[in-house]
């Protein structure tokens, strides 16, 4: 994603996808650019996101913002014990790519990150699943991009035990490659639990708002 300003207030913007981001503008900042979102970004889907600030709800309301991610943002660092899995977790590569992709796609077919997407640039990804009489059956998958976090985007799970043998697998890995903590904006179900199976804290909130294209009028 490229970076841009906006009325001087910083987002992330990706053309190819019609598809921009902002992270944890003020009411003030909102306030000022609510026209460019409903004019010069009619044809984007428009992500306004909050991580541990309170969001402008009547704002929000105005714009016709609907509430997608509601989570608790968690981390986990270095220095914690790894349980021991008995899962046999396999990561994807190139060869087994296409069977994945067509998997997560269906699991998941509302998040940004689509098998179309990961493809670009796969070498960023650590994506693990787990097989069940032959079928992919589990997931996760890890951004590697930052230099020193990596951050957890999907676990596919419908098993506890499960999601935290695929956590603690991915973030191992995420150490074995010089990471030094983890983050993962967790949901309040299942996902949650298991991340404090395996070392997470919760450190605070997220709140994901998503205006679709042509949603405001």
């Amino acid at each position: 994603m490229t970076k841009i300003k906006i009325s001087g207030i910083e987002a992330k913007i990706e053309k190819t996808d019609s598809y921009l981001q902002i992270n944890d503008v003020s009411a003030a900042g909102l306030a000022d650019i609510m026209q460019q979102l409903k004019t010069d970004y009619a044809t984007y889907d428009r992500w306004l996101c909050f991580r541990n600030v309170e969001p402008p709800y009547a704002l929000l309301d105005e714009l016709g913002a609907k509430l997608e991610d509601d989570c608790a943002q968690m981390f986990l660092y270095d220095d914690i014990v790894f349980h021991i899995s008995d899962l046999y977790i396999k990561r994807v590569t190139e060869n087994d790519f296409d069977e994945f992709a067509a998997f997560h796609d269906k699991c998941n077919p509302s998040m940004y990150w689509t098998g179309e997407r990961l493809r670009r640039d796969l070498s960023r990804w650590g994506i693990f699943y787990t097989r069940n009489k032959g079928q992919i059956e589990s997931y996760i998958i890890m951004s590697m991009g930052h230099p020193s976090i990596a951050e957890v985007m999907c676990v596919e799970s419908k098993s506890l035990s499960v999601s935290g043998g695929l956590l603690a697998h991915a973030t191992k890995f995420a150490f074995e490659n010089q990471k030094s903590r983890v983050l993962f904006m967790a949901d309040y179900g299942m996902s949650r639990t298991a991340a404090l199976s395996v070392g997470f804290v919760v450190t605070g909130f997220y709140k994901g708002y998503k205006i679709s294209k042509g949603d405001i009028l």
